[in-house]
């Protein structure tokens, strides 16, 4: 630490320097209270949004296996009754 001595006199604007780091210092702590804010505000529509994509993937991992089922299905009916005809054309 520098001691200041009588004789010594303070640096010219060194006040302004202070005054000028003070509003700085000021205004960028609001700053990041508003981001902090937005942030805190934006939290709970981000889980909203989270919260719907999980469910319409869920719906699309529904809907797709509920068309894998349906597809089987047709092929197995289509085999039975390709087999059926066999039969019939052999009598």
């Amino acid at each position: 630490m520098i001691e200041e001595t009588p004789g010594t006199a303070e640096t010219p604007g060194s006040e302004t320097l202070m005054e000028i780091g003070e509003t700085v210092g000021s205004t960028l702590g609001r700053a990041m209270a508003t981001a902090n804010k937005a942030v805190a505000a934006a939290k709970p529509e981000v889980r909203k949004a989270k919260r719907k994509a999980k469910k319409f993937a869920k719906q699309v991992k529904k809907s797709a296996m509920k068309a894998k089922k349906s597809a089987k299905k047709v092929v197995a009916k289509a085999k039975k009754t390709a087999k059926r005809l066999k039969r019939k054309l052999r009598r």
